[in-house]
């Protein structure tokens, strides 16, 4: 975890208690523990913090907050293939029910806390998430070209609506771009690394002409990630300059994405 995260032990006691409480040993057998976004925990804490909420409070709408996106994490490494491996099999069915076993919590976590309106946000949240993957995945299928509005709106729901139900909008606009930065940055990473096609390449994908396609489109699909992942880059550091109380953050944190997806490393090697 970034040195970014380390300055609040309240927010650690809070991710601690989230991995406490998904402790099944059985599960732990034969799937990966779910991967909390440290930048989603964060940002939320900052928003509740500068609205002068309670720790509980603050404890509680994290905590519900990051199980919710356990869950729609793990529901999404289900495999739709068909598996002829009997351990694959038993390994893709444990993720189903992990995936419903985070959402059991979250509601059980919920059940505790008397605020209708989160419950509400949260469960606006998931229908969107989930409308916005159906989207995507649909989109692949019939080889239409997906809009960015879907990845932002699985990457950010969550976030937006909160930020909506604690009337702080002016957090909204840094939540789009922030995320939507720091998609590009993985998967142009992912691409060039490993080779592995996200959402973002395949909607880019798009950009490119047939001919293109045919002969070398990866220096147009490069092109067009740099140029994207470069407007996104200034909208934030701007308005990180009129963001005074979080403009630190804000700035630091989007070197620390540039220089963990090795950016600047891949630019000067394909110039």
């Amino acid at each position: 975890m970034s040195s970014t995260y380390l300055y609040s032990e309240e927010l650690k006691s809070i991710i601690d208690s989230f991995y406490t409480k998904i402790k099944h040993p059985y599960l732990q057998k034969y799937i990966e523990d779910p991967q909390i976004d440290a930048d989603q925990a964060v940002i939320l804490y900052m928003m509740l913090k500068e609205k002068k909420v309670d720790q509980a409070y603050i404890s509680q709408c994290i905590l519900t907050t990051i199980l919710v996106q356990a869950a729609l994490d793990t529901h999404e490494q289900v495999s739709v293939d068909e598996l002829q491996n009997e351990t694959n099999r038993k390994k893709r069915q444990l993720k189903v029910l992990a995936g419903d076993y985070y959402s059991s919590l979250y509601y059980s976590v919920l059940s505790k806390v008397d605020d209708v309106t989160l419950i509400k946000v949260l469960a606006k949240s998931i229908q969107e998430i989930n409308e916005s993957k159906m989207n995507v995945y649909k989109n692949k299928i019939k080889k239409i070209q997906a809009g960015f509005d879907d990845v932002r709106t699985i990457d950010t729901s969550l976030l937006r609506n909160i930020a909506n139900m604690l009337q702080m909008s002016e957090w909204k606009n840094v939540i789009e771009e922030f995320f939507f930065l720091k998609r590009l940055l993985k998967e142009r990473f992912l691409w060039l690394d490993k080779g592995m096609k996200g959402s973002l390449v395949d909607m880019l994908l798009y950009e490119v002409s047939e001919t293109d396609k045919n002969t070398e489109y990866r220096g147009q699909l490069l092109a067009r990630f740099d140029r994207h992942i470069e407007v996104t880059k200034d909208k934030l550091l701007h308005i990180s300059k009129d963001w005074v109380v979080n403009a630190t953050f804000l700035q630091k944190r989007v070197h620390e994405l540039l220089v963990e997806n090795k950016y600047e490393h891949w630019v000067m090697e394909e110039g």
